[in-house]
């Protein structure tokens, strides 16, 4: 039976009549009227006729149309984090073989490098939103001009913060309070990830601006490879053959410096050569050093990855504040760590799609697009959460096991992942909103809600069950600071997102 037809105002403006929807044009009907002093007759009907556009993007064709050309985007972007995280499993899987005190010297570097990249990548992540404006609106000097300047902005950030990892490691350490043995151990492996630190922030510009362009599919393709050939580098570094030194845990840092580079080298002579490119040319025709368009880089990008790296830092700071428990609480740690990164990367990968798909339609200008896509990408963002929070309650041990076999530490990581479990739903709106955010260029707004609920509210909660004498809950106290921080996050970035978006269309419509 076909639904009913209904005319509404303007004899030009038909509407398909679904449930609720005669209440929000009650509701719109009121907004005009309070406004009659303000808004001509023409642009109160531009606002009913994007208003009851919008009203239908809630129906399930809808949903299925956007999440589309999300899926087409998120899977490889998917394939591609999970490549990356997958490189950080086998440097824990391989060092916990090697020992415990070489796994606890990972997880201690781990903690100190991996904000550091996490901001200095975040930083290039600035140029997702930039690049997918001007494909939306067909500016391919613009692009080209934006990939260049952040090249050169990436290389210099990228040599900034290989000093920095080199010089001040030792220091954070001893303020932390890490024991001698790991500390020895985990310097030599940082100074290896140090040297790589360039190429990394090189890399994540081309990824960058692949990604906004709708080239996925190479990224991935390059990632896995470089997965593939971590493998058996960190076995060659770690244990030795032949001539080559065994060097235990440092190993894993200097296999991985190799990789960085390579995946640098490798991404940048494709988007130099692919006919993919042949339009645009980005790497050809270089101009000189621009200080206005890296500042304008810099002023998507900076929140983008101080937001990053604030919340990865939690993470991180963790680590070091347990590291005086021991190292099988550490052990503990960084395995959960490790696999809830690991699920952590479909909501993220999904969030990253979200960024390309809000801004591409921003660039033409359907702001109506861009708020359903969104709206699609964090219906899908649950989803996973529900999944991902599944498998970390029915097989969390069994994957505890894969990674080692001393059964305190297997007791301990098995509690964390149910803690980790809880948190997915908050975790998977909160990225998926702060994705969205990116796409309409909106990022200061999100460093300053996950500064407060991060470090502000999460980790001195955190540190009060965990550690101190009232609640000595330990790792399982940091945890449950972690769940409340999210919740919090998720909670005010989608208020922010629903604000952005509604200014947004009605700007376009007047």
């Amino acid at each position: 039976m076909p639904l009913p037809v209904v005319k509404l105002h303007d004899p030009t403006i038909s509407v398909v009549f679904s449930k609720g929807f005669f209440h929000r044009v009650k509701r719109f009907d009121q907004y005009v009227k309070n406004q009659q002093g303000f808004l001509a007759k023409p642009a109160k009907n531009a606002i009913l006729t994007l208003f009851v556009t919008r009203s239908l993007v809630y129906m399930p064709h809808s949903f299925v149309k956007q999440a589309k050309p999300l899926f087409a985007l998120a899977l490889p972007i998917m394939g591609t984090q999970l490549a990356q995280t997958g490189m950080g499993v086998v440097d824990t899987l391989i060092a916990g073989m090697a020992g415990t005190l070489d796994l606890a010297a990972i997880a201690v570097g781990s903690s100190i490098w991996l904000p550091l990249v996490m901001l200095v990548a975040g930083i290039m992540v600035g140029l997702l939103p930039l690049i997918a404006h001007a494909k939306g609106a067909k500016d391919k000097a613009s692009s080209a001009q934006t990939l260049q300047q952040g090249i050169y902005l990436s290389a210099f950030i990228g040599i900034l913060a290989m000093i920095l990892l080199l010089y001040v490691t030792s220091p954070l350490m001893l303020i932390m309070g890490v024991s001698p043995d790991i500390q020895v151990m985990t310097q030599e492996y940082l100074n290896y990830i140090a040297y790589g630190l360039p190429a990394v922030a090189v890399h994540q510009a081309l990824r960058s601006y692949n990604e906004a362009v709708n080239l996925t599919a190479p990224v991935t393709a390059i990632a896995f490879a470089g997965l593939l050939l971590n493998i058996p580098l960190n076995l060659i570094f770690v244990f030795g053959y032949g001539p080559i030194e065994a060097l235990g845990g440092p190993g894993c840092g200097l296999a991985s410096c190799i990789i960085f580079y390579l995946l640098a080298f490798a991404l940048g002579f494709y988007t130099l050569l692919s006919k993919h490119h042949g339009k645009v040319k980005p790497l050809q025709s270089w101009g000189a050093p621009n200080s206005k368009a890296m500042a304008n880089i810099l002023a998507i990008g900076l929140p983008i990855g101080l937001a990053i790296f604030v919340e990865v830092s939690l993470f991180c700071v963790i680590a070091l504040l347990i590291a005086r428990l021991g190292p099988q609480v550490v052990a503990a740690h960084q395995i959960t760590l490790n696999i809830t990164s690991l699920l952590f990367m479909i909501p993220l990968s999904l969030s990253l799609a979200i960024t390309v798909r809000v801004g591409q339609e921003l660039g033409k200008g359907q702001t109506g697009t861009a708020k359903s896509s969104w709206i699609s990408g964090l219906k899908i963002n649950l989803l996973f959460a529900l999944f991902n929070g599944a498998i970390l309650v029915f097989l969390g041990q069994a994957i505890v096991g894969l990674y080692t076999e001393e059964m305190p530490v297997i007791s301990l990581a098995s509690q964390l992942l149910l803690l980790a479990a809880m948190f997915q739903i908050s975790d998977g709106l909160q990225v998926g909103a702060a994705g969205a955010l990116r796409g309409y260029k909106d990022t200061m707004f999100t460093l300053v809600i996950t500064l407060i609920s991060f470090w502000l509210i999460g980790l001195p909660m955190g540190y009060y069950l965990g550690l101190s004498q009232a609640a000595p809950l330990g790792a399982q106290g940091f945890w449950i600071g972690l769940i409340i921080g999210l919740s919090i996050n998720a909670a005010l970035l989608l208020m922010r997102l629903k604000i952005v978006s509604r200014r947004s269309m009605l700007l376009t419509a007047i």
